[in-house]
């Protein structure tokens, strides 16, 4: 039986603070992430996308400021991008200008249609959602069935020890430093465990196709590639 993740209020009221802090950091965020080659999860997640996306409707959910999209898009396929901040989208759309579809959306509710894409993907986005099952049900509701969601998160042990009150089923508000980042960029986010992740709606749903976690000593990441049933039961 799963423990319930206990949820504090102030998590709840400060849920869009996860988003427009990107506003406020995003420019420095983007120079910090764009300073250095690929780090080892980007290369991890690519490396599990299909080859060809050909003729194929891809959203990056969370897309930032649009290190994902050209790669979408040299696999074929018809690229779109949201992002809660509009600094972000701002970033985007001045980077990759090819990039018509780009707007301001949190993936919990989006404006396209049921059954509308292919493949979702969403890198270091996902967990700034305080509630995942929204978020979970929003991806499941735009994906065609047998459509992927592929996704990168913090890992619950990086989330863990860098809690405050190390309680593991509490969720909570955390801030942290983002590993390799150059200039230095802390930010903000809520708490997650595992379950949270492989709740009974994912499970319920989507087939898990691929399950990878960092090497280091203390993983940051995990990446978890799922595939809607072809039932398409909402």
């Amino acid at each position: 039986m799963r423990r319930p993740v206990r949820q504090r209020g102030v998590v709840a009221r400060s849920a869009g603070q996860f988003f427009t802090q990107y506003d406020r950091v995003g420019r420095t965020y983007t120079k910090a992430k764009r300073s250095g080659p690929p780090l080892d999860y980007r290369l991890a997640f690519r490396a599990r996308l299909p080859r060809s996306l050909k003729g194929k409707r891809a959203l990056d959910a969370g897309c930032g400021y649009g290190p994902d999209l050209a790669d979408l898009a040299r696999r074929g396929a018809e690229v779109y991008g949201i992002d809660p901040s509009p600094t972000m989208i701002e970033l985007a759309r001045r980077l990759s200008p090819a990039f018509a579809n780009l707007s301001v959306q949190r993936v919990r509710r989006t404006n396209f249609p049921d059954r509308f894409f292919d493949l979702v993907i969403s890198i270091y986005a996902f967990h700034n959602e305080p509630n995942l099952k929204p978020a979970f049900r929003e991806v499941h509701r735009i994906l065609k069935p047998g459509g992927l969601f592929l996704y990168v998160v913090q890992h619950p042990l990086f989330v863990f020890q860098a809690k405050p009150t190390k309680v593991y089923h509490e969720q909570e508000v955390f801030r942290f430093d983002i590993p390799k980042a150059f200039p230095p960029v802390k930010i903000s986010q809520p708490s997650h465990t595992l379950s949270e992740y492989f709740n009974d709606f994912v499970l319920s749903r989507f087939d898990v196709l691929d399950f990878a976690e960092s090497r280091d000593p203390l993983p940051p990441w995990f990446l978890v590639k799922l595939r809607k049933r072809a039932s398409g039961r909402r």
